[in-house]
C-alpha cells in the first residue's frame, strides 16, 4: 500500500530589483555607496516594493558591488548599507551580491544570470513568473538569461513605483522603447525605457 503522494512546493513569483538606480541614487561617477549615510532611496521606491510585497512577490535585490573588489569597501561595509537599505524600504525579501570585478570569470556578474538562479533555487522562485527591475543593460539581460520577464527605468524618481503599478495591474505590454526622458511622475510611460515579456 502506498502512502499519500509527496506534494510539490509551491513555487513562488518575485520582483529581482537592481539596487543603485532602481532602488537609490546613483552615487557620483567612479564612486560608490559605501556608507548607511550615503542611502537615499528614490522617491517611490519603498512604496513600490510595499506593494509588490503585498501583490504576493517576493521582492530581492540583485547588485553588482565591484567597490568590494577594488578594495573601495569590505563586505562588512556592503553589509552595513545593505541593513540601511532594507531599513528603508520596509524590509526584502533577501539580497545578493556580486562583489567580483568587471572581467572576473564568475557566473554573478550582471549580465550573467547566476545572482538570480541562485535566489530562485534558495527561495524557490517561479522564474517565468517573476521580473526582473533595473536600470542598466545588463539587468535587462541578466533577466531574460534567467528566464525572467523585464522592465529597464529610467534612474530617477517614481520610476520603480511606476514599473511596480504597471506589474500589479498586469498590463506591462511587449517590448516598446521610450526615449530617456525626466517627466513628471503624470507621465509614468517615459520612466519605464522598456519591457520585454
Amino acid at each position: 500500500m502506498r502512502g499519500p503522494r509527496p506534494t510539490e512546493r509551491a513555487m513562488k513569483p518575485a520582483v529581482f530589483l537592481d539596487r543603485e538606480g532602481t532602488l537609490n541614487r546613483l552615487a557620483a561617477p567612479g564612486e560608490y555607496v559605501r556608507t548607511p549615510e550615503q542611502v537615499e532611496l528614490q522617491r517611490g521606491a519603498g512604496h513600490a516594493v510595499g506593494m509588490l510585497r503585498r501583490a504576493g512577490y517576493l521582492c530581492v535585490i540583485v547588485s553588482n558591488q565591484r567597490g568590494v573588489a577594488l578594495g573601495l569597501m569590505t563586505e562588512h561595509d556592503l553589509m552595513v548599507v545593505d541593513a540601511r537599505v532594507r531599513e528603508l524600504l520596509g524590509g526584502v525579501d533577501a539580497s545578493y551580491y556580486c562583489t567580483h570585478s568587471i572581467g572576473s570569470l564568475c557566473d554573478c556578474r550582471k549580465p550573467e544570470p547566476g545572482l538570480l538562479l541562485r535566489a530562485a533555487e534558495e527561495l524557490e522562485i517561479d522564474l517565468e513568473a517573476s521580473w526582473m527591475i533595473g536600470d542598466a543593460a545588463t539587468d535587462i539581460d541578466a533577466g531574460v538569461a534567467a528566464g525572467c520577464r523585464t522592465l529597464r527605468v529610467q534612474p530617477v524618481d517614481f520610476s520603480l513605483l511606476d514599473a511596480a503599478h504597471s506589474i500589479i495591474a498586469g498590463n506591462a505590454q511587449p517590448a516598446w522603447t521610450a526615449p530617456p526622458s525626466l517627466t513628471s511622475v503624470l507621465n509614468p510611460a517615459k520612466k519605464i525605457i522598456s519591457i520585454v515579456p
